[in-house]
């Protein structure tokens, strides 16, 4: 082969890595044309409280702003966030933000971590429902963690799939203030 034919085909090798890697980008970022998502407030869930589970409504837990954290305790990065979550929440709630985490699991799961882990925000349990409401919250994979911030008129204002960092989360919620 000559040193042209070699130019070439690392050429088209280069274009090809880039055309992969801008699908997968593609696929997983965030919708950003998410509709009104008022409706995610008049859902009820099973909640934590105190080891016993109690059926919620997402709405008592609405703030000015709403931060909804799709989680699971078999989530490394959904646990490296929370107590970050649990920061912002005490910070922010409930004047300006309200955290609200949506666990992805099963309830006794969710029990035996919540106790042994201090959260300070309230934790409903959506189990295998929470892949389909993080897709019309604007996920485009089932992957986890996925994190949206929701205003008042209910327009979803942020999202992240991934772990979220504290500082980016602060940011979003003075932003929208």
């Amino acid at each position: 082969m000559t040193r042209r034919s070699h130019l070439i085909w690392i050429s088209v090798l280069v274009l090809a890595l880039l055309a992969g890697a801008g699908l997968g980008y593609w696929r997983a970022a965030p919708k950003t044309d998410v509709p009104p998502a008022n409706w995610v407030f008049e859902l009820q869930y099973p909640q934590m409280l105190d080891g016993k589970t109690q059926t919620t409504p997402v709405a008592a837990h609405r703030g000015p702003l709403t931060v909804i954290n799709f989680w699971a305790t078999w989530c490394a990065p959904c646990i490296e966030e929370m107590p970050e979550l649990s920061r912002v929440h005490k910070d922010f709630s409930p004047e300006r933000a309200n955290v609200i985490g949506l666990a992805v699991d099963s309830p006794s799961n969710v029990k035996n971590f919540l106790e042994q882990h201090q959260i300070s925000y309230p934790i409903l349990l959506v189990g295998a429902a929470g892949t389909d409401l993080a897709k019309r919250l604007g996920a485009k994979i089932d992957a986890l963690p996925f994190t949206v911030v929701i205003d008042q008129k209910g327009v979803v204002r942020h999202q992240k799939l991934g772990r979220i960092k504290e500082e980016e989360l602060r940011s979003w919620l003075k932003e929208g203030q």
